[in-house]
């Protein structure tokens, strides 16, 4: 789902509409976007999260305590990629 859609071809396309997502969404458009950035070797903390949903997202975005929850319980922070076989989640 989100990990086809395009966010920088959606930012060029003149007038494009991106309709609200639900908390399940966000939580997988946040992951998302913090791997591509760590991957990228950029700042992926949540203010640059945040900064860029702002780009491509212009309401209901979460705040940046919650962007970190997220990052948290999906085990995305402190440098880490993600929870890794024999350990506990």
């Amino acid at each position: 789902m989100w990990s086809e859609l395009d966010l920088e071809e959606l930012d060029r396309e003149d007038g494009a509409y991106v309709a609200e997502a639900s908390p399940e969404e966000i939580e997988e458009l946040v992951c998302m976007l913090r791997l591509e950035l760590y991957n990228q070797g950029r700042p992926c903390g949540p203010k640059p999260l945040r900064r860029r949903l702002a780009q491509h997202y212009g309401t209901s975005l979460p705040s940046e305590r919650t962007i970190a929850r997220i990052l948290e319980r999906n085990a995305l922070s402190r440098g880490r990629t993600g929870r890794y076989p024999g350990e506990d989640a």
